[in-house]
């Protein structure tokens, strides 16, 4: 892990290196300097608390009502027409887009058993995101 990115294009590029979300160690994205902290870091206040927020609970609601793939698949899916809404609306920067898009591609791999793992390793990712992202801007939302 590169704990030097410089930009969200950069840390994209290193996490399309991996294959699935279960690759990844916790250190990896949930320790400072990891990917949660540098994409929370770099995302300023172009990222909007509320968004993230909504995007984060959304997950957790996912996480508390399925344990199958078939049961959570539609909902996770739609998440992506969502962000992309959020994009067009301005209240999602589109390199913070493309980074949670690489994530998702991420999920979606291997047997039904698979992916629930990579879901949970998606929403650890993302609840250390919203950390980090509260930590940065403590005021912002």
């Amino acid at each position: 892990m590169n704990s030097d990115f410089k930009s969200m294009r950069d840390i994209k590029k290193e996490l399309e290196r991996i294959d699935k979300l279960t690759d990844l160690d916790v250190k990896e994205y949930a320790d400072t300097g990891g990917y949660a902290d540098r994409i929370a870091k770099l995302s300023k206040d172009d990222l909007k608390p509320t968004q993230l927020r909504k995007f984060f609970n959304a997950i957790k609601d996912m996480e508390k009502n399925s344990n199958k793939w078939e049961d959570l698949e539609m909902n996770f899916y739609m998440l992506k027409p969502q962000l992309a809404n959020a994009v067009g609306r301005k209240l999602v920067p589109p390199e913070f887009y493309e980074i949670f898009i690489e994530l998702m591609e991420k999920v979606d791999r291997g047997t039904d058993e698979d992916k629930i793992n990579n879901f949970r390793v998606f929403v650890r990712f993302v609840e250390a995101i919203v950390a980090y992202h509260k930590y940065y801007y403590p005021k912002a939302g």
